[in-house]
């Protein structure tokens, strides 16, 4: 019997988020890593180099100290943005494209209340709720499949999950019962931490069997005859013909800051902010290959997160000449307390004969998410009140780390995250953001506004540069999709 277990293309990806019951890096990475926030319009326009600049409440971001300079009494305002668009892929040599329905979108809205030391003294407050981060997209993509050894059908990784968790546990006891396939198709295998999930959603969908000779599994998707209908001098493992991904994702980041600020002289402001942020994030996916006499492959999941954390972020501000303002700023990572709940269910159809497979109805698992460090530098150089030149440097450590929430330590334990806290230290590292940006008064109410952002890649993994680095990468395992951001011009 010819025997392949080639998990290459589409399939190998999978081997990245490497189980249901875990968060994967890839998902902590994109969770927890910063978003670039629109701000208000004038921030938009200066592409965020506004950390020396000030005043406005979305420059807090940048440097709290900023809102010291804001000599108003009080101001309120809302900041709305539209977006529309379309998600394009290339898969296999098939283009798809799913437009997206332009929306309304909110942004910011902000209360600020001045600097007065004749009336209020050298103190100013700000409140703000904005958007930090969008997760919508929709996603659907179409492939022919080439009939070769470079593409692997997810029954093949099912089957190879399934060996590899056998031979990792080859010395504890019962295991080899456990992998039994009367076993691996109970309910009660869900409970078994030997046994991947992948492993039992392939089995009772009939996926995956034994093979009598060598008692691994292998792909249930066997052919005595090749697509041409030349006989295969022993029954080999089929590929399939078509394969067809759906994905759906929506959520938020909604970041709510309250902030002080503190004018100990003309030259120099101090600020500090507060920041609470709410994540909500769903994510829905259907991924079905295609075999010749009608049989076929389907797995189904959904997944919702929410979370809940909160930073602190410091600034300062001197001016040691007229016109000349500096300023540096550090922000602690946001620390998250996270909630996941997801379902997954696998369908499998062969000979005429169907099953399914539906894990239990809550798997639901709390744990703790920390994000970045962030450091900032920023000058801005003011002509009289005719306008202003501004640049900014960032840098956001590569720190992200997930933990147990369920202990009762400091920092949290790494129990059952030890792989993937070790993948994120290896994919990915800091990332340095230069922004600049330059405003022209031409009257009293109209200005014109120009800036430039660049930031680098956070992938530091070699492996996971190159051609993959700044595509979206789609994935027919458990985390149907991730994402490898290359460095951003903007």
């Amino acid at each position: 019997m010819n025997i392949k277990h080639k998990i290459l293309g589409v399939v190998a990806l999978s081997l990245l988020p490497l189980s249901l019951s875990a968060q994967s890096e890839m998902e902590a990475f994109r969770l927890g890593s910063p978003h670039e926030p629109v701000g208000s319009a004038r921030y938009a326009a200066l592409s965020g180099a506004m950390g020396a600049v000030g005043s406005d409440v979305a420059s807090l971001v940048r440097n709290p100290a900023g809102i010291s300079l804001f000599r108003g009494n009080n101001r309120l305002s809302l900041t709305l943005g539209g977006g529309f668009g379309a998600d394009r892929g290339v898969w296999y040599g098939t283009s798809t494209s799913q437009d997206m329905k332009g929306k309304f979108l909110f942004e910011e809205f902000s209360y600020q209340a001045g600097t007065n030391r004749a009336s209020r003294g050298p103190v100013s407050f700000a409140f703000s709720i904005r958007n930090a981060g969008r997760f919508d997209r929709e996603l659907h993509a179409s492939a022919v499949l080439p009939q070769s050894a470079n593409f692997s059908s997810l029954a093949d990784f099912s089957a190879a999950r399934t060996n590899n968790a056998r031979y990792d546990n080859r010395q504890s006891p019962n295991v080899d019962r456990y992998f039994e396939k009367s076993y691996i198709t109970t309910t009660a295998a869900f409970k078994n931490d030997y046994i991947p999930w992948m492993s039992i959603l392939g089995a009772g969908a009939g996926w995956i069997d034994i093979d009598n000779g060598s008692r691994s599994y292998r792909s249930a998707y066997m052919y005595s005859t090749a697509p041409d209908g030349t006989p295969y001098p022993q029954p080999s493992i089929g590929l399939p013909d078509n394969a067809d991904l759906v994905l759906r994702e929506k959520g938020n980041i909604t970041d709510y800051d309250i902030a002080l600020g503190f004018e100990a002289n003309d030259a120099l402001h101090f600020g500090a902010a507060l920041t609470l942020s709410s994540l909500d994030y769903e994510m829905a996916s259907y991924y079905h290959e295609a075999f010749r006499g009608n049989n076929y492959l389907t797995l189904q999941n959904t997944k919702s997160v929410s979370g809940f954390g909160g930073s602190v972020g410091l600034g300062l501000l001197y001016e040691p000449v007229e016109g000349l303002r500096l300023g540096a700023s550090l922000y602690t990572p946001t620390f998250y307390s996270m909630k996941m709940d997801f379902q997954a269910s696998s369908l499998g159809g062969y000979n005429n004969k169907a099953n399914e497979v539906v894990t239990p109805k809550s798997a639901a698992n709390s744990y703790a998410l920390r994000g970045n460090w962030r450091f900032g530098l920023s000058g801005a150089y003011f002509i009289g009140r005719h306008g202003f030149i501004s640049a900014d440097y960032d840098y956001t450590s590569g720190s992200l780390r997930l933990s147990n929430s369920t202990y009762d330590e400091y920092d949290g334990s790494e129990i059952g995250f030890e792989e993937d806290n070790a993948r994120l230290k290896t994919n990915f590292g800091g990332v340095h953001t230069v922004r600049l940006g330059a405003e022209a008064m031409l009257s009293d109410r109209i200005a014109l506004r120009a800036g430039y952002r660049y930031s680098s890649s956070p992938v530091k993994n070699a492996r996971l540069k190159g051609d993959m680095a700044s595509t979206e990468v789609l994935v027919s395992g458990p985390a149907v999709h991730y994402t490898l951001p290359d460095s951003q011009n903007s």
